[in-house]
């Protein structure tokens, strides 16, 4: 124990072992659905569905606890569905690529994000961020889990490209409204695990209603052969110029975003920030993604980020490194198990994500709303990130946005010049129409 302290410093940031280990199981519990929804993607590019999933386990695995052991936060790591998304319904269906052609694309952009990560770049464009960004990255990231776990669990579907009311008589959705009302009775009575208690309380509640499906087999035999190391480099020379420089942006810019916005997003909610917004070991988890993705390209998984669901072990008292060591580990004993990644439906996850979304809503209050010039880039990078499910274009928004205003204020002279570029990259991409 003296020596876990010393390596992790749990006491220093005011916690215990007993807490890392339930916020490492709340955080591996959160993130149990992609073990399912990656491999079920990527089999949309042709790739097989087994072999991804033991691929998506092994990085998550890996990433989480070399990750944890190098940065001391509490940020689990995994591929990300919106880049899931973008190899196979962009790179794959779209440019044409056969899906050994885009784990190229995969694996240079994680090159770039690991140069990225050891040149004063990362430092400069994260000061350049005014602190109130910082605290609407945090309102963001809230909203965007809240409306995920909603989404998940049936109770906001999509209807015409305008989202509505779910069906509150289907059991999935009458299950997680249980789900949230149990869990924040347990979260006011501060019931230690009160959200890994809600979810499994809400799993074994959906056994007699139908919704919790109990895997047939519970043993399968990890394997990776059909997927790893096949990389098709002849993608430099066919796709072009002008495409393959959209891909590589579009990677390069949501991996970073993504990653940024959930460190500062969730860390500053946890009190794990400095007086700046600034967040020690930051550096590190980003080298971890970078590394994560180009091994996850060899192995057959699209990009690596920091899973936004870590929030949801920092709930439960997570601060450091280990809790992510502890689910890297769980995702490692899952191997021979996926097949029981199933059984945490959407409507268990929709009470933790609910419960972290709101309490991620707090910063607002030190976004100085009255100032247009704050304000309005703030509201939208807030609003951006739930309304078009990706937290990259909500920073995209408020960046933008906050550099127009300026200028039209004749206030451009107290831009930071960094965010002149980053805005202007930020153009750049939305005209190629790459971001996801």
């Amino acid at each position: 124990m003296n020596k876990l302290d010393g390596f992790f410093h749990l006491s220093q940031r005011g916690t215990t072992l007993g807490r890392e280990i339930r916020g490492g199981c709340t955080t591996f519990c959160s993130m149990a659905y992609l073990i399912l929804v990656i491999p079920g993607l990527l089999s949309g590019a042709g790739m097989d569905f087994e072999q991804v999933m033991t691929a998506a386990c092994l990085i998550a695995a890996v990433g989480s606890i070399v990750s944890g052991l190098a940065s001391n936060l509490p940020f689990a790591l995994a591929p990300g569905l919106g880049f899931t998304t973008l190899f196979t319904y962009t790179f794959c269906q779209k440019y044409g690529c056969t899906w050994q052609q885009a784990l190229v694309l995969v694996l240079l952009s994680g090159i770039l994000f690991l140069i990225l990560g050891l040149t004063p770049l990362r430092e400069r464009l994260n000061d350049a961020l005014p602190m109130p960004f910082k605290f609407a990255l945090s309102a963001g990231v809230g909203l965007f889990l809240t409306l995920s776990g909603l989404i998940n669990a049936g109770l906001i579907t999509a209807d015409n490209n305008l989202v509505d009311m779910g069906t509150l008589a289907a059991p999935e959705p009458l299950l997680a409204l249980l789900g949230i009302f149990v869990t924040a009775v347990l979260v006011m009575k501060r019931v230690p695990g009160a959200l890994m208690l809600g979810m499994a309380l809400t799993v074994i509640l959906g056994i007699p209603l139908g919704v919790t499906v109990l895997p047939e087999t519970v043993m399968t035999v990890p394997e990776l052969s059909p997927t790893a190391l096949e990389l098709d480099f002849t993608v430099l020379f066919t796709l072009g110029p002008a495409p393959l420089f959209s891909a590589l942006l579009s990677l390069l810019i949501s991996q970073y975003f993504d990653a940024l916005g959930t460190l500062l997003g969730v860390a500053g909610d946890a009190k794990l920030t400095d007086t700046t917004g600034d967040l020690a070991g930051q550096r590190e988890v980003m080298l971890c993604c970078g590394a994560a993705t180009c091994a996850g390209a060899l192995l057959g998984v699209s990009n690596v980020t920091a899973m936004a669901e870590s929030a949801t072990g920092i709930r439960e008292g997570a601060r450091t490194g280990l809790a992510p060591v502890v689910t890297g580990l769980l995702f490692l004993c899952m191997l021979p198990f996926t097949s029981l990644a199933g059984v945490v439906t959407g409507a268990a996850l929709a009470a933790p994500l609910v419960m972290v979304g709101m309490s991620m809503m707090s910063g607002i209050t030190q976004i100085t709303w009255k100032h247009v010039e704050i304000s309005l880039p703030s509201f939208l990078m807030i609003v951006g990130m739930p309304f078009t499910f990706s937290i990259t274009t909500g920073v995209m928004l408020g960046v933008v946005s906050y550099v127009v205003v300026m200028v039209c204020r004749k206030r451009a002279h107290l831009i930071d010049p960094a965010l002149y570029f980053l805005a202007a990259v930020f153009v750049l991409n939305a005209v190629l129409g790459a971001i996801p």
